[in-house]
């Protein structure tokens, strides 16, 4: 199960980066958890702020003979907190592609995969998750970012929401759908509570600037977009920033 194995901090620099120089002798599904990240992170490097009150941790995967794709353990996180939220605490959220979780397009969640690689083989995963529950949001964010505490006026125990997005992660997911013949019936679950769909128009932003375009298709790993220039380009999700437009 994951989470049996818990190593908790009061203060740590990041939960992601203790589980990269601590992978080789800890378990499978081991979950680091900290009350306050010094030196959070997310896509690209960028700075996550990571105050008391929110949930910070991190779960190591290592298993054997189950997909190995980081993706995919980012998407077990995004269905399992979008789950928990819903029904445990009547707040709906959807999942921004390819990594984010938004409540009236402002960010309350975000989740990092990252690959341990011996060789070209990936010999483990690790999973970050910065989601905001009772940390308010600074004025200087409140356009862009929530929390749990922003939405609703109410406090959550954090230590139980965390065994209850990870329970849910492993028994409504990870054991149910993470073989090599059924993980495609969840990335198909994932697509359709994407805040995208086929016929979206998109602004892409990458290092080298902007373009903007019309979703042709949506895959496990990438979009198929017709550009303005009339060139059809395959979007990675660890290369760029999406934003929705409207028409």
């Amino acid at each position: 199960m994951i989470g049996d194995k818990l190593i908790y901090f009061d203060t740590i620099n990041s939960t992601n980066i203790f589980l990269k120089e601590h992978w080789k002798e800890l378990p499978s599904e081991t979950v680091v958890w900290a009350s306050k990240q010094t030196g959070g992170y997310g896509r690209m490097k960028r700075e996550w702020i990571s105050p008391r009150g929110g949930l910070w941790f991190s779960v190591l995967f290592k298993p054997k003979n189950r997909p190995m794709n980081p993706w995919h353990y980012v998407r077990l996180y995004t269905m399992a907190i979008k789950n928990v939220l819903s029904k445990k605490f009547k707040l709906e959220t959807v999942i921004k592609w390819p990594n984010d979780l938004l409540v009236d397009n402002k960010k309350i969640c975000g989740i990092l995969g990252e690959g341990i690689y011996t060789g070209k083989t990936v010999a483990a995963i690790i999973v970050g998750i910065g989601l905001n529950v009772n940390n308010k949001i600074p004025d200087e964010l409140k356009d862009i970012a929530t929390s749990y505490i922003e939405e609703k006026n109410k406090k959550i125990n954090l230590e139980k929401l965390l065994k209850q997005i990870n329970s849910t992660a492993y028994y409504k997911y990870y054991i149910k759908y993470f073989k090599n013949n059924t993980i495609s019936v969840f990335t198909k679950q994932w697509i359709n509570n994407l805040n995208i769909r086929n016929g979206d128009f998109i602004k892409i932003i990458s290092q080298n600037g902007e373009k903007h375009g019309k979703i042709v298709s949506i895959h496990g790993d990438y979009l198929e977009v017709l550009l303005e220039n009339g060139l059809i380009e395959n979007i990675y999700a660890g290369e760029v920033s999406l934003r929705k437009e409207s028409v």
